[in-house]
């Protein structure tokens, strides 16, 4: 009797946790980002990522309201936003877009859509909120004379990926792009694209101890669920988003924002550098072996 009152009482905390506690607590990941050939002016360029708010009666008003101040307090230089902004019904969208009106960044908020947004009303409601929308084009960000691209393309499921049209015109500058599905990677990697950023996922929304993801988002199956990924010299990172679908409720996938800060790959190179340095040379040698090797 006492086995099965402790079972009922497991079951009921978890779909408590699951229902009321974690679907509302946001995480914030910091991660830095190292990209080959970054112009100088761009070293330490922070840019906020959010993805699939699906605002909708689970996912309120306030919560996103919320979730702007935190990227708000952040203080990112660019925010890039991955789709999938309601769920179920339209009535959310302009509701959403009011609130996504107030976030703040210094070089721009940037946006694609996903498979749950009409990409017509989508792009025309975001952009009326200040909302740079990427449909399969790209943008060329400034610091003075040193410029990197800003590329989005269209919802894999519902749109059309073009990334060839995407990326025309670009040079051998970085290209950071936005995708909802994280599936575009299989593209991006042979398109010398540097950085791709993605949700769709919500990092499985419900993942159990031993078994893992429980569901897949993707054609992939759960090989892109979340965090980072790397195919050839294309980084990946996977959101989990702040919204919940199908079901009200987060496990083991916490809501995320997360906030990349941008690196050149020399920093790495004299980060184990330095390490090195410390461990094989002697302490008066240590300063004229690290600067040997030119970092």
């Amino acid at each position: 009797m006492r086995g099965a009152l402790g079972c009922g009482f497991g079951v009921l905390s978890v779909g408590g946790y699951s229902r009321l506690l974690e679907p509302r607590w946001v995480e914030i990941n910091t991660i830095g980002i190292n990209i080959s050939g970054l112009p100088k002016r761009f070293e330490g360029m922070t840019i906020a990522h959010v993805s699939d708010i699906h605002h909708c009666k689970y996912v309120s008003r306030e919560f996103v309201r919320r979730c702007v101040r935190k990227v708000n307090a952040l203080c990112p230089d660019i925010i890039v936003l991955t789709g999938d902004y309601i769920y179920c019904s339209r009535e959310f969208l302009f509701p959403v877009a009011e609130e996504l009106s107030g976030l703040q960044a210094r070089e721009g908020v940037f946006a694609v859509v996903g498979n749950h947004d009409n990409k017509d009303q989508t792009v025309h409601v975001l952009s009326k909120a200040g909302i740079r929308v990427l449909v399969n084009e790209h943008v060329a960000l400034y610091r003075k004379n040193d410029y990197l691209f800003i590329a989005g393309v269209d919802d894999l499921w519902r749109g059309r990926v073009d990334l060839r049209r995407t990326l025309q015109g670009t040079d051998d500058k970085p290209k950071l792009l936005l995708a909802h599905n994280p599936d575009v990677i299989e593209m991006a990697k042979g398109a010398d694209v540097d950085l791709v950023m993605a949700g769709h996922t919500h990092g499985g929304q419900v993942n159990f101890p031993f078994y893992g993801h429980q569901v897949a988002y993707g054609r992939s199956g759960v090989r892109y669920t979340a965090g980072l990924f790397y195919e050839g010299n294309t980084t990946m990172y996977v959101n989990r988003g702040i919204g919940v679908s199908w079901l009200p409720v987060r496990f083991l996938a916490r809501p995320e924002i997360t906030l990349f800060t941008l690196q050149g790959t020399k920093n790495r190179k004299c980060d184990e550098a330095e390490g090195l340095t410390s461990k094989n040379c002697p302490g008066d040698l240590a300063s004229e072996c690290y600067s040997r090797m030119k970092c």
